[in-house]
């Protein structure tokens, strides 16, 4: 019988924020502000809903899965070249497509608790060792992370500002 690792039969699966919807019928109120899961309260901008609208005739056909414009316009604004860009589908992709090119079974990788779950999901996922360093003052304990880096340490992530707290550590501090 085939079986997944242990490392994945370990993991936790994440619990997203309960959908508007149901908080609306758990709690009897209406409308509420949601902000656990980055969502917007006041809806989507203008400009975002007429360049959707733009593209709904073409929705027939795969898009440029590369951004070629986008990675044009980025690399023009940030003065870097083109190459040196990585698009994704969110944080989520980036983090597990890094983690899974860098870390293998045993690699260990530095992170704040609490910050962001995509981190130690996505190291364990791969049989690595998430080092989990508690915040200080709700912020990363920047010190702390720095010294549990070991010669199996081959990520360090920083959530900055941090989530959940929503802190953040100052350029100063990383020097």
């Amino acid at each position: 019988m085939i079986r997944p690792p242990d490392y994945v039969l370990g993991l936790q699966p994440y619990v997203p924020g309960k959908p508007i919807e149901e908080l609306e019928r758990e709690l009897g109120i209406s409308n509420p502000i949601k902000l656990a899961s980055n969502e917007n309260p006041i809806g989507p901008s203008p400009a975002a809903v007429e360049a959707i609208k733009g593209t709904l005739s073409s929705l027939n056909r795969y898009p440029d899965g590369a951004g070629y414009y986008l990675k044009k316009a980025l690399a023009e604004k940030l003065s870097v070249s083109e190459d040196e860009l990585i698009l994704g589908n969110g944080s989520n992709e980036l983090i597990e497509v890094a983690v899974r090119t860098y870390l293998q079974d045993g690699d260990e990788a530095v992170m704040a608790v609490p910050s962001f779950v995509v981190f130690s999901m996505a190291v364990q996922g791969v049989g690595g060792k998430a080092i989990q360093i508690p915040l200080k003052n709700y912020t990363h304990d920047l010190e702390a992370m720095a010294d549990a880096i070991t010669d199996r340490t081959k990520m360090i992530f920083i959530a900055n500002p941090n989530n959940p707290t929503g802190t953040n550590n100052k350029k100063d501090e990383f020097e």
